[in-house]
């Protein structure tokens, strides 16, 4: 007996079901199933359709070709929730950040008007250190100028 037959039966075993409910449940005649167990006919292309759509949770690389388990794996979706809760935390996070950058930017803004005005009075405070050199001079001058009188 072929392998592929022995697949059909094997089927039918694992659903526990007889020949004649198998037959039934393909909606095939029980001889065309009898000709199949007893090797004399290969299952073709109308029955394997019949059997992978009246059993969905059947393989169809291990019915078609021996491949793999007779049921189909379950696809395994990866557990993924800590990942949406860490993304869910962040999200919730966002505006403070936001209000944190916004505030800084500010800050910037206020610190870059401060450079912009200690710029502008650079000319100022030269001419007014200037002006104080001169005062000490003068002051200097005159000081020298009062003890030379006051010594004589």
């Amino acid at each position: 007996m072929d392998e592929l037959n022995k697949r059909v039966l094997s089927i039918m075993d694992a659903k526990f079901m007889s020949k004649s409910s198998f037959a039934s449940v393909l909606d095939v005649s029980l001889p065309v199933l009898t000709h199949i167990g007893s090797g004399r006919n290969k299952p073709g292309l109308e029955i394997i359709t019949k059997i992978l759509n009246q059993f969905p949770d059947i393989s169809p690389d291990w019915l078609l070709l021996g491949k793999g388990n007779m049921y189909r794996q379950e696809m395994k979706v990866p557990d993924i929730s800590a990942e949406l809760a860490e993304i869910a935390e962040l999200r919730q996070k966002m505006p403070d950040f936001e209000q944190n950058v916004a505030q800084i930017l500010n800050y910037h803004q206020i610190l870059l008007k401060e450079i912009s005005y200690l710029h502008e009075l650079k000319p100022y405070l030269l001419a007014i250190q200037n002006n104080a050199q001169y005062v000490n001079q003068n002051l200097d001058t005159l000081k020298q100028s009062l003890e030379s009188k006051l010594s004589k």
